[in-house]
């Protein structure tokens, strides 16, 4: 490594936001460093448009962020400039219906309703939390727009309330604050993985307090602009008038906000479509990814069938024993399936009669070893169709008319056009069957170990991060397999 003379030294002194502020250079003559004020190449005005926006965007803008967290925060901006103008408008329906203003308001009616609000909207929040909590980082796109959602619908039961007799007012109030305390845990929720993912070099703190900022400003323009028009909008059919366009701008700028996101982990329908691509010799990146990603729905999910990640014992061993009524029968499939998964720390059953696939994920698996067990499943789908595709091609066209029962000669029912099992298709013994699973499941265990590592690296390339995948919905399990032989040699 060459070090650079004496003559020729040079130290430059950067700000936070990674700006020249000196340079000092090195005198060979007089062997001293000397003070050089630094040239700036940029403008008085764009100098000057930085240092407004530097107390609203992150140190180091923008390489200390992704590229998506530009296009995110203006339509997060937006959206919440029209949220505030509609939460003015459905603020002064509640005052109204509360009796604000009228000689005929009890004060002690008025508190009453506020600690049923309150109340009603805390254990929403409680409940909410208790359910979905364990969701919304899998599907964080999805709750983000979701909160947005039912705050809308807030607004809309606000609205409506001043028309509503005494009894249906206290209802249409108290829903409207369960949906708000819904929209602040899965709102609050999803915004904080949001900036982890934005952060790219731990400046997540920073982050936040940013888009506080950011959310500071934006909610004071929109409560100035939104006083002006609610100072000159009075009867309940022009407040609709504003509403109605308020809201349907702010589902949009949300839509965009989070369409714009281009998350580098792996939910269920990220992976879908990551790894059918790549099963298909194309690795597809985070923005081909991110444009087929549905937000609602399950999008490319409809191939999968009934697919979990994350089941119990007992979901397995009904997916497993559907058609087994023999006891002894079905503990030999288990010890089968053990056996074959022993290296692996997942534990995969794909029925090839119905396209569900359950898996087992034991108890040391991390986030790729649920990437690794995704593409193996999405590798017997393909096997499965493409096996069943070979089938139907071979079968002669007056044997399709007839119907004819040697359809199932493989044991596997074929798929309609709309990628579902057509389960009025003949299926074959249960032996056969369960054979034609198990024969499926080991050669594509094989192949899929002898490729992983090549899989990985090409998604890892794409700028995949495999070991942030999360595909497990809910409260999921794990499991701890042994054999009574080694833990009485422990003891």
């Amino acid at each position: 490594m060459a070090h650079p003379s004496a003559s020729d030294l040079e130290i430059e002194e950067l700000d936070s936001d990674g700006h020249p502020i000196t340079s000092f250079k090195f005198e060979s003559t007089s062997r001293q460093l000397r003070r050089v004020s630094p040239q700036s190449s940029a403008s008085s005005g764009a100098t000057l448009l930085v240092r407004c926006l530097s107390p609203f965007l992150p140190a180091g803008y923008p390489s200390t962020v992704t590229p998506d967290y530009t296009p995110y925060q203006i339509y997060d901006s937006l959206q919440a400039f029209a949220s505030t103008i509609a939460g003015l408008l459905a603020s002064r329906a509640v005052f109204v219906g509360m009796g604000v203003g009228s000689e005929d308001a009890s004060l002690v009616t008025t508190m009453l309703l506020y600690i049923a609000q309150e109340t009603i909207g805390r254990v929403a929040t409680i409940l909410f939390a208790h359910r979905f909590s364990q969701s919304i980082e899998a599907e964080v796109k999805f709750y983000r727009f979701l909160a947005d959602i039912v705050n809308d619908v807030a607004f809309i039961l606000d609205c409506m309330s001043p028309g509503l007799p005494l009894l249906g007012r206290v209802l249409t109030l108290c829903i409207s604050n369960a949906c708000r305390a819904i929209c602040g845990v899965a709102g609050g929720s999803s915004k904080a993985i949001l900036s982890s993912h934005f952060a790219k070099v731990g400046n997540i703190g920073e982050l936040n307090a940013k888009d506080g900022s950011q959310e500071t400003v934006v909610s004071l323009m929109g409560m100035w602009v939104g006083g002006l028009l609610v100072s000159n909008v009075q009867g309940t059919v022009e407040t609709w008038i504003c509403l109605i366009p308020l809201l349907t701008f702010h589902l949009w700028a949300n839509w965009k906000a989070v369409r714009s996101v281009r998350l580098n982990s792996l939910n269920m329908d990220r992976a879908n479509i990551l790894f059918r691509g790549i099963l298909a010799g194309q690795t597809k990146s985070l923005n081909e990814v991110g444009n087929e990603e549905a937000i609602l729905g399950r999008g490319s999910r409809h191939h999968l069938g009934r697919f979990r990640i994350g089941s119990g014992v007992d979901e397995l061993l009904l997916c497993m024993n559907a058609n087994v009524s023999d006891t002894v029968q079905r503990h030999a499939d288990l010890f089968q399936l053990v056996k074959l998964f022993q290296e692996e720390e997942y534990l995969l059953w794909f029925d090839v009669r119905t396209g569900e696939g359950v898996v087992w994920l034991k108890e040391l698996a991390s986030g790729e070893t649920q990437a690794k067990c995704f593409c193996h499943m999405a590798r017997c789908l393909s096997t499965l169709t493409m096996s069943t595709e070979h089938t139907t091609q071979r079968k002669p066209k007056e044997q399709e008319v007839l119907g004819s029962k040697q359809s199932t000669e493989s044991g596997v029912k074929r798929r309609s056009s709309s990628g579902k099992f057509d389960r009025t298709t003949p299926s074959s013994s249960s032996n056969e069957e369960r054979d034609c699973t198990f024969q499926l499941l080991i050669n594509t265990l094989e192949q899929n170990n002898k490729q992983w590592l090549k899989i990985r690296d090409q998604a890892e390339q794409a700028g995949w991060d495999l070991s942030l995948t999360n595909l497990v919905k809910g409260h999921g399990r794990r499991i701890r397999v042994g054999s009574p032989l080694e833990e009485k040699k422990d003891k």
